[in-house]
Order: structure tokens, then sequence, then C-alpha cells
């Protein structure tokens, strides 16, 4: 995940051959085997949510497409329902990203002159 709106779709061999996924695989790894020193000292936020960030995901043919199958807490996240919500796919830098359409909403929100 990107952010809460986003989400990047990354092959097992990506995953094993890339060098900052790998540093970020081993961080989760560091973040989970961590021991609590105090119990009364919170884990900060950003760093104990970091393991819900690279998660596996299953995509696979249905029908005459496919199906990707989000994990719930990424679905929980992004706040997607079944059979509610609508994501839109798209393709960038090579890669298959899920965007929410308020995402994608605020990203075409800002008018043309103002980027130009």
């Amino acid at each position: 995940m990107g952010n809460s709106g986003r989400c990047r779709l990354f092959s097992a061999v990506e995953v094993d051959s890339d060098p900052d996924l790998q540093s970020l695989r081993a961080r989760i790894s560091a973040e989970l085997g961590a021991s609590n020193r105090n119990s009364l000292e919170f884990q900060d936020e950003v760093f104990a949510a970091l393991v819900l960030r690279l998660s596996p995901v299953e995509v696979k043919p249905r029908g005459p497409g496919w199906r990707v199958a989000l994990p719930r807490h990424i679905a929980a996240i992004m706040q997607i329902r079944p059979n509610e919500s609508e994501v839109a796919a798209l393709f960038l830098q090579g890669h298959i990203e899920l965007w929410t359409i308020e995402t994608l909403r605020s990203a075409v929100a800002p008018p043309l002159t103002r980027i130009l």
C-alpha cells in the first residue's frame, strides 16, 4: 500500500529481487520480532502498521477476466466493500495499481491550468 487509497501489485519475483522491497520486508520482520520493554510505552503508529502495507494478494483467472482478492485488512483500510465499492485499476510505471474512486477523484481535482 502506498497510502490508504492506493496500492500497487508486485509479482513474487519482483519482491524477491527488488532491494527496496527486500529492505521493507526486513523492516517488517524486525518490527514483528521487536520485544516490548515497557507495557505502557506504545510503538509509533506508522511503524506498528508497517506490517499491513506489504501483504500477499491473490490474482487468478475468473470467467473471461481476472479476479484480485485483497486481504480483508487492505480492503478495510481502503474502505472497499464487496458489491458496493468501485476501484480503478491503473497501469503506472509498469505495475498495476488499485485506487479508490475517492483517491482518483482527488488526483484529478486540480484544474489542468494549475498543473501546467
